[in-house]
């Protein structure tokens, strides 16, 4: 458990780059985001191909043969996911995009209540009061125009559905190969938006591009599947309040992106918020393995 934990920090950290490398990548969402799951689908499918050659991952569930169409919602949703994400990176400051993103955890907790089974505390309804009000801080006009808070709400939405469904699949297939399965989906389902884009790039760009699709994406969701079969989806989703803290920190330092008064406070009561749910969703002997996102 304590390795889990310490590796989500790690991914949490690594994709608050997301983006400045964005901001090195000049097309349409639609097109970055059929890039990433493309070459992350490439990378995981080599490394697959590789593990069942030597036999390896035998106990598992042949590919889409369990819950099958759990695992087209999933790669549905995912590919909605990131588009609306990019899109709002591309409307909006970096850390006003990822603080709204963000409510998703506490979404994440009250779908639990429902679908998994957890309770439903006053400290999560209390967390839920904190973090809206921390948006309606965070989304003021000087923080985003409209069209970022539309995009991230729903970036945020669905980011709830994708951990929900994602946490059956990832416990049956391992994390690697749940995260091949949503990729190649989702790749499936942006192919009619990728033909119509602009791929003229620079040179640069596509180093910036590989990196998105093996390193934050192949890699780095893969190692987040796998310690999402092992912990329950509401402590997954209040660690990654490490993210959107790392988003600003990263854009303060290379995008010289400076949060104003309203979102520092609002960002301050959203992390509340999640402070809030940690201490209800985790035993008191962990909650010093646990980072509040």
């Amino acid at each position: 458990m304590r390795r889990a934990y310490l590796l989500l920090i790690a991914i949490f950290v690594g994709w608050g780059t997301i983006p400045v490398v964005l901001s090195h990548i000049p097309l349409a969402a639609p097109a970055q985001v059929f890039a990433r799951v493309w070459l992350a689908a490439a990378g995981l499918g080599l490394v697959i191909a590789v593990r069942a050659r030597r036999g390896l991952d035998a106990e598992r569930p042949r590919l889409a043969s369990y819950r099958p169409g759990l695992v087209a919602f999933a790669a549905a949703v995912l590919a909605v996911h990131w588009v609306a994400e990019f899109s709002a990176y591309k409307h909006g400051p970096a850390g006003t995009v990822i603080l709204i993103v963000y409510l998703a955890p506490v979404g994440i907790a009250l779908v639990g209540a429902k679908v998994l089974g957890e309770k439903l505390t006053a400290r999560i309804i209390a967390a839920l009061a904190l973090a809206l009000a921390g948006t309606a801080l965070v989304a003021r006009p000087h923080g985003g125009n409209g069209a970022a808070v539309a995009w991230a709400g729903l970036a945020a939405v669905t980011f709830v559905a994708l951990v929900v469904a994602s946490k059956p699949l990832a416990e049956a297939y391992g994390g690697m190969r749940t995260s091949f399965m949503e990729m190649t989906g989702a790749g499936m389902l942006l192919v009619p938006l990728a033909v119509q884009a602009h791929w003229a790039l620079p040179a640069s760009a596509w180093a910036w591009l590989v990196l998105l699709g093996l390193g934050h994406t192949a890699l780095l969701t893969a190692l987040y599947l796998a310690c999402l079969a092992e912990v329950t989806a509401t402590s997954v989703g209040i660690l990654g309040y490490i993210e959107p803290v790392s988003v600003l920190f990263f854009g303060w330092l290379l995008l010289s992106q400076r949060p104003g008064p309203a979102t520092i406070i609002g960002g301050g009561l959203i992390v509340a918020g999640g402070a809030l749910v940690v201490s209800d969703a985790v035993p008191v002997e962990e909650v010093s393995l646990v980072v509040p996102r």
